[in-house]
C-alpha cells in the first residue's frame, strides 16, 4: 500500500511512481481525502471519481478511520521504474461491486468472516467454545464472486459445490497465521483467546476493515490485553493485521512475539529474511489429493524487524512444535504490522514454486512502497 502521508496540497493529479524493479498490479493507493477536498470544494465522498491516464474511471472507495479521518482508496498499476498518472475530480460515480467484504456471523457462534475476490477466511469469536485462539481459519475458493454469506446460509461449507470449501484444520494452534506473545525460555507461545468485541469499519470495491479487542490473558505471569486491526484489499492474497499488546496492571516495556502458522503435510517451503512461504495438502479433508493444496504465508514488516533485531525465522520447537514462525522482540503497546497470506491450487496458485515467488514479490513490494504525489 502506498500512503499519501501529508494532508497538504491542492492538486487533483495523482502521480504514482514505482522506483523498484518489480512491476505493480492493482496495488492500493491511500490518499488523505481532506487534501483532495481542499483542492476542490465540490468534491464529496458521494461524487468523487478516479480516472486513469486514458480517462477511464476505475473503482475507488472513501471510508472513515477510527479517528474520523476520511481516506480515499484506489488501485494503481505501474511498471517497474515507471510512473502512472491518475486524476481525482467530482463527477458521476460508476456503481462498482463490493470486492472486499467482512461481517460478524452470530448465526455461527460469533465467527468474523472476511473475503475478497481471491481469498476467504474467518477468526473466532466469544460464543465458540473451541478452538480458542488468535489464529485464522482459511477458506479456499476458485471464484471471484463473494461466497461467505452463501456458504454460511447453506451450513455446509465443508463440501465443495464447485466454488471452494473449508478444508483447513485449525484446532488448538495459530491456524493460518497470527501474531502472539512468545516465551523463549520454555519455547512456548500464548495462542491467545477469541476476540471479545469488534467494530466493523468498512466494505467496498477496494477494502474491508475491522477492529477487534481481546480480554486480558497471562504471559509469563503478567497480564496483557490486545487490540487487532484486520484489513483486506481486493485483488490480494494477503490479510494485513496490526496488533498491539497492552500491559494490564504493570509497566513492562517489551515482550517477545511470534508470527506463526501451523504446518500440516508440507510439500514445499522457503524462508526469507522477513517472510515464510509454504504449501501443504488440504488438512481437514478425507481426500486431500482431490481437495488440492493450500498455500500459506507469513510476512513481517521489515522496517519493524530493523528496529527490533529478529531472533529467528524457522520452525518453533517445544510446546509450540510444528509452527512456522518469525520471532522477535517488540515494545509493549506498539502497533505491529504483519501479513498472512493464503492460496489454493484450484484457485490460481499453479505450483508451490509459484506461491514462493508471489510471497517473495509481495514482501519486496512492502519494503519498496510506491511513491504518491499530488499536483495540478
Amino acid at each position: 500500500m502506498a500512503i499519501f502521508a501529508s494532508c497538504a496540497g491542492t492538486g487533483q493529479k495523482i502521480t504514482v511512481t514505482n522506483d523498484s524493479t518489480l512491476a505493480r498490479e492493482n496495488e492500493t493507493v491511500e490518499l488523505c481525502f481532506k487534501t483532495l477536498q481542499d483542492a476542490d470544494k465540490a468534491l464529496t465522498a458521494e461524487n468523487v471519481v478516479v480516472t486513469d491516464e486514458a480517462g477511464t474511471q476505475i473503482p475507488s472507495q472513501v471510508y472513515q478511520e477510527e479517528d474520523g479521518t476520511a481516506v480515499l482508496l484506489f488501485q494503481a498499476t505501474v511498471g517497474a521504474g515507471k510512473k502512472a498518472v491518475y486524476s481525482v475530480r467530482a463527477g458521476e460515480r460508476e456503481a462498482y461491486p463490493v470486492q472486499a467484504y467482512s461481517r460478524h456471523v452470530p448465526e455461527r457462534k460469533d465467527d468474523y468472516a472476511y473475503e475478497n475476490n481471491i481469498i476467504a477466511g474467518r477468526i473466532y469469536g466469544p460464543a465458540l467454545e473451541s478452538p480458542r485462539t488468535f489464529g485464522s481459519d482459511i477458506w479456499v475458493k476458485c471464484t471471484d464472486r463473494l461466497i461467505i454469506d452463501v456458504w454460511f446460509a447453506k451450513r455446509d461449507y465443508h463440501h465443495n459445490y464447485g466454488e471452494g470449501m473449508d478444508c483447513y484444520k485449525v484446532g488448538a494452534t495459530l491456524g493460518g497465521g497470527a501474531l502472539v506473545p512468545y516465551s523463549s525460555c520454555n519455547e512456548k507461545f500464548v495462542i491467545g483467546d477469541n476476540w471479545a468485541s469488534f467494530r466493523h469499519i468498512c466494505d467496498g470495491p477496494v477494502r474491508t476493515k475491522a477492529l477487534f479487542t481481546y480480554d486480558a490473558f497471562d504471559v509469563d505471569g503478567v497480564k496483557y490485553s490486545a487490540s487487532r486491526v484486520l484489513e483486506l484489499d481486493a485483488n490480494s492474497h494477503f490479510v494485513k493485521s496490526v496488533t498491539a499488546f497492552h500491559p494490564v496492571g504493570h509497566d513492562t516495556d517489551s515482550l517477545n512475539v511470534v508470527l506463526g502458522a501451523i504446518q500440516h503435510d508440507v510439500l514445499a517451503r522457503e524462508d526469507g529474511e522477513n517472510w515464510i512461504a509454504f504449501t501443504e495438502k488440504a488438512s481437514d479433508s478425507k481426500q486431500p489429493d482431490v481437495d488440492g493444496n493450500i498455500s500459506i504465508a507469513l510476512v513481517y514488516d521489515a522496517a519493524e524487524l530493523a528496529d527490533n533485531p529478529i531472533k529467528g525465522v524457522g520452525t518453533v520447537a517445544g510446546e509450540a512444535s510444528g509452527h512456522a514462525a518469525i520471532i522477535t522482540k517488540e515494545a509493549s503497546g506498539k502497533p505491529i504490522t504483519v501479513w498472512t497470506g493464503s492460496g489454493w491450487s484450484q484457485g490460481g496458485i499453479e505450483s508451490p514454486e509459484a506461491w514462493i515467488r508471489l510471497v517473495k514479490d509481495f514482501a519486496y513490494s512492502k519494503s519498496n512502497p510506491l511513491k504518491v504525489e499530488a499536483g495540478k
